[in-house]
C-alpha cells in the first residue's frame, strides 16, 4: 500500500490535471463561440455598408438621369430656337424627324444612366447578403468548435 503522501499527491496530481483539461477545455469553447460571434458581427457590418452603398448608387443614377434629362432638354429648347430663327419650321419634315431621332436617344441614354445604377446596386445588395451569409457561416462555425473542444475535453477526462 502506498504511503498516505504519495496517495494524496497521486490523487492532488490527478485533481490538478483534471482540472486543467477542464479549463482549458471551457476556454476553448468559449473561444472558439467568441471567436465565430466577432466574425459574425463584422460580416454584418460590412452588409450594412453595402446596402448603404446600394441605396447611394440607386441615389447617385437618379440623380444622374435627372441631370441629363434636364440638359437634353436645354439642348432640344436651343436647337427648337436656332431654327425657328433660321425661319426653318421644325414641327415637320427632316427637323421633325431629327428632333424625334435625337428625343429618342436622349431618352435610351438616360434610362442606361438609371439601369447602370441599379445594376450596381444590385451587385452591391448581393455582395451584402453574401456577407450575412458568410457571417451566420461563422458564428455556426464557432459553435460547432465549441462542441467539438468540449468533446474532445470530455474523451480525454475519461479516458484517463
Amino acid at each position: 500500500m502506498a504511503p498516505p503522501v504519495a496517495a494524496a499527491a497521486a490523487v492532488s496530481k490527478a485533481a490538478i490535471s483534471t482540472a486543467a483539461t477542464v479549463a482549458s477545455t471551457a476556454l476553448t469553447a468559449v473561444a472558439a463561440i467568441s471567436q465565430g460571434q466577432a466574425q459574425k458581427r463584422q460580416a454584418e457590418f460590412q452588409a450594412t455598408v453595402q446596402r448603404q452603398q446600394a441605396e447611394r448608387e440607386r441615389q447617385q443614377a437618379e440623380a444622374d438621369e435627372q441631370d441629363f434629362r434636364r440638359r437634353q432638354a436645354l439642348l432640344s429648347s436651343s436647337r427648337r430656337a436656332a431654327l425657328g430663327a433660321s425661319g426653318v419650321e421644325g414641327g415637320e419634315g427632316s427637323p421633325l424627324l431629327v428632333s424625334e431621332d435625337f428625343a429618342g436617344e436622349a431618352e435610351l441614354q438616360a434610362l442606361r444612366l438609371r439601369s447602370g445604377g441599379e445594376l450596381r446596386a444590385t451587385r452591391l445588395e448581393q455582395s451584402a447578403q453574401l456577407q450575412r451569409l458568410k457571417g451566420r457561416n461563422a458564428q455556426t462555425g464557432g459553435f460547432l468548435r465549441a462542441g467539438s473542444s468540449l468533446l474532445s475535453g470530455a474523451g480525454t477526462l475519461f479516458s484517463d
